[in-house]
């Protein structure tokens, strides 16, 4: 079927190649040239949605964003479509190729290696398409941050403009609105001790919803220094490690020793990360939750103790 078993001859060095080994070829470049047509079509589709998407986050008043979603789930079923033609064509071109022709070339062939090399370098490209994907998608999911700052705004210059603008339904007198308030309050009027009912809008009520995000968002920095501490107790660990497979059959006492003081260098950094990573864990969530208690006051007792609780899986 693939003609395996016939020779021709490279002209270049004079040795015998297998005939398959041109279709070999042929599959990959075709392959190669596919990919390439894919991730052009990939960018074009994603640098279009992505500042439409942006625009739509911005202008939805819509506080679920529910016009947003809709569309962020369009973009990423087309997206997924891309890819998936691509894991397709894969499994037909080089997958199912390779499985073909390796079951009628035995291991032990010296030729075996070209087909080898033929999955290697078609896997390999494949990679590089992937991770071509996971960066506009990663991107694409960026479009999904609000700017929730501009949006905290928004709730304190509508409460700037009630405040004063509330008054009692029995005698009319004028009811000062004190704080942001997250659900419907009973009010007391100061004149006549009337029990006014206040209910916040919508864009009130949703300071709930966004101040945790807020809060961890002006934090984030803290976050990732967190979490660059807490890879670089890993980062270390496999330097030391790497380090510790090359004398093991070093017999010369003075290289020995040179490795070993930079071991035991990297393993006092690695001892040092391991220790100051909960700090610094500690340090983030203590800011994020005053900041957390600044934007919805009226919970600081329910944060404190979601604060508590998360320091005892530290």
């Amino acid at each position: 079927m693939f003609g395996l078993f016939k020779k021709s001859k490279d002209s270049q060095n004079g040795e015998s190649t297998p005939e398959w080994y041109s279709e070999l070829q042929e599959n990959q470049q075709r392959w190669f040239a596919f990919l390439e047509k894919l991730e052009a079509k990939m960018e074009e589709f994603a640098t279009a949605a992505i500042p439409e998407l942006k625009e739509i986050m911005q202008s939805d008043d819509d506080i679920y964003k529910r016009t947003f979603h809709r569309v962020y789930s369009g973009v990423n079923g087309q997206l997924n479509n891309i890819r998936e033609k691509a894991r397709d064509v894969y499994e037909e071109k080089v997958h199912d190729v390779y499985y073909n022709f390796n079951s009628q070339i035995s291991v032990l062939s010296k030729h075996h290696d070209l087909l080898s090399d033929f999955r290697s370098a078609c896997s390999d490209r494949y990679n590089e398409f992937e991770n071509k994907y996971d960066y506009w998608r990663k991107q694409i999911d960026k479009t999904q941050e609000r700017d929730l700052e501009t949006e905290y705004q928004k709730i304190l210059d509508e409460y700037e403009a009630i405040k004063n603008k509330f008054n009692c339904t029995q005698c009319g007198g004028n009811i000062v609105i004190e704080k942001i308030f997250l659900i419907q309050t009973y009010i007391t009027c100061p004149y006549c001790q009337t029990q006014n009912t206040f209910a916040p809008s919508t864009l009130g009520r949703n300071l709930q919803n966004i101040a945790r995000n807020l809060a961890e968002q002006r934090t984030a920095h803290m976050y990732e220094a967190y979490e660059a501490e807490k890879d670089k107790e890993r980062d270390l660990y496999h330097q030391r490690h790497e380090l510790s497979l090359s004398i093991i059959h070093e017999k010369d006492k003075k290289v020995l020793h040179e490795v070993q003081l930079k071991m035991d260098d990297l393993e006092e950094q690695r001892q040092f990360a391991i220790k100051n990573a909960p700090k610094l864990h500690q340090e983030y969530l203590r800011a994020m939750y005053d900041e957390l208690n600044k934007i919805t006051p009226d919970l600081k007792e329910h944060n404190e103790k979601m604060y508590q609780n998360q320091l005892q899986y530290l």
